[in-house]
């Protein structure tokens, strides 16, 4: 398999006040060489962080051009066989011998969330020299929880789950990526509703990381569009920020086990074409890569063993967080297809209705009485608008896929066998997720019992 050489480079600013530019080469096979500059805007971060020295930084700067590399190498064009990649990439580290101790741990936790075959080789970066007048610096000793923050449901409930629980004084620190616009237009609306509304008022600060090729008019680079590497860009800046307010400062990830786990529904979706963002072995194996290169904090995820019901149910529990669901959960979007809207029948509403993330979303809100009537582009209980006995459209390629799942593949061997081929070998750990899958998928086949018309209910085997 021919090997993809990507260099990222780095070019200081004359003027303190500035960063510099960092810029990605990318040479193929055929001696091509493609550039093309890359966006890093951390400022939002600095004002947390103020460092651009320590390993936790140097871990932030291999995060995103971890995540630019995968963007900028083509599946389609690089790849053998359509999926699997081998790519050496290049990358300017201030602490190069703390970052190579991670080596074989980045390695092994990047071919694990991508799919593909990663070499790294890290270089002596120059110290940067950035000092930004005019930035408002945090108190630290503000922040008692640092959680990642998308705009979906499951980092929504995180975030009230934690101004909730918070200790008086203290404050939860939100990180969010606002690289394609529509996330960060999610946590806008979200924290706009909260201040309109008096909710949680001094309990949160948001930090965002902007991050990303800067693809101009007449580039002729061949990105790849499945942002496989994000999460790894995620995680990072959250890192950045939690070892600078404590070594011991946990970053939480909000992320429900039906999706973390990702049990694929069908043989075509195994392996690297099953994403793993938040898979929990990538998140061992990515714990032990930080934990080499001497950064203590640790990665956790509080409802890996929790469907999104689940998440929404115990949030109901409690009248000041179901409250602020109800007030704040509109201006969330879970939706994996939102860019899809001229196959909806209704466009004016968020969420298309027919992608997995989108069913998950309808299964957990169907159990609360003020949340349940949400809208949606398509209804997959709608024949006319699913039209699932036809083959040649996408649209009802998901919901055909979990009903296949369900009536097929939804059975305790199968489920354990997935476990294990996605590295998941104790016997107590692949028992546990087991017995949390098939609890999870019950509540989607109650979902369906309930709502589907004889047809849909045959084809999910109930």
């Amino acid at each position: 398999m021919a090997v993809v050489e990507v260099n990222i480079s780095y070019q200081h600013s004359a003027d303190p006040a500035k960063f510099g530019q960092y810029s990605l080469s990318l040479t193929d096979n055929a001696s091509q060489t493609q550039d093309v500059e890359l966006k890093f805007n951390f400022d939002d971060l600095w004002r947390i962080a103020r460092d651009t020295s320590s390993v936790a930084f140097d871990f932030l700067v291999f995060a995103m051009s971890v995540y630019n590399a995968d963007r900028a190498v083509s599946r389609a064009k690089y790849s053998e066989e359509g999926w699997k990649r081998n790519i050496h990439l290049r990358v300017p580290v201030v602490n190069v011998a703390a970052m190579e101790r991670g080596l074989e741990s980045f390695r092994s936790a990047v071919d694990f969330l991508t799919g593909d075959i990663w070499n790294f080789e890290f270089v002596q970066a120059a110290p940067y020299n950035y000092a930004p007048p005019r930035i408002q610096f945090e108190n630290l000793q503000d922040y008692d929880r640092v959680s990642l923050f998308s705009g979906g449901l499951d980092s929504l409930i995180g975030f009230i789950d934690g101004c909730v629980q918070l200790p008086a004084g203290k404050k939860v620190l939100l990180i969010s990526h606002a690289e394609l616009g529509k996330e960060g237009k999610d946590q806008t609306r979200i924290l706009r509703r909260c201040e309109h509304n008096g909710l949680f008022n001094g309990q949160y600060d948001r930090a965002f990381i902007s991050a990303g090729l800067k693809l101009h008019r007449g580039n002729t680079l061949e990105t790849e569009a499945t942002f496989r590497a994000r999460s790894i860009l995620f995680f990072a800046a959250g890192i950045y920020c939690a070892s600078a307010i404590s070594p011991n400062k946990s970053l939480m990830i909000p992320e429900n086990g039906t999706i973390s786990l990702n049990i694929p529904l069908d043989k075509g979706r195994r392996s690297a074409c099953s994403t793993r963002t938040t898979h929990p072995v990538f998140l061992r194996r990515l714990q032990s890569a930080l934990n080499s290169i001497g950064i203590q904090n640790t990665l956790e995820n509080p409802y890996q063993l929790k469907s999104k019901k689940d998440m929404v149910y115990d949030c109901c529990q409690d009248a000041a967080r179901k409250r602020a669901l109800v007030l704040l959960c509109s201006e969330s979007c879970s939706c994996a297809k939102r860019s899809h809207k001229r196959y909806w029948n209704r466009r004016n509403v968020l969420h298309c209705g027919a992608c997995l993330p989108c069913m998950y979303r309808r299964v957990s809100l169907s159990g609360v009485d003020e949340l349940r009537n949400e809208q949606y582009g398509l209804d997959v209980f709608t024949p006319a608008e699913i039209q699932i006995t036809r083959s040649d459209i996408k649209r009802n390629r998901d919901f055909k896929s979990l009903l296949y799942f369900l009536r097929n593949r939804c059975r305790r061997k199968v489920i354990e066998t997935e476990l294990i081929a996605n590295g998941i070998t104790g016997k107590a750990e692949v028992e546990a997720y087991t017995d949390f899958v098939i609890h999870s998928y019950d509540q989607v086949k109650d979902w369906i019992r309930t709502n589907a018309n004889a047809d849909i209910r045959q084809r999910a085997g109930i």
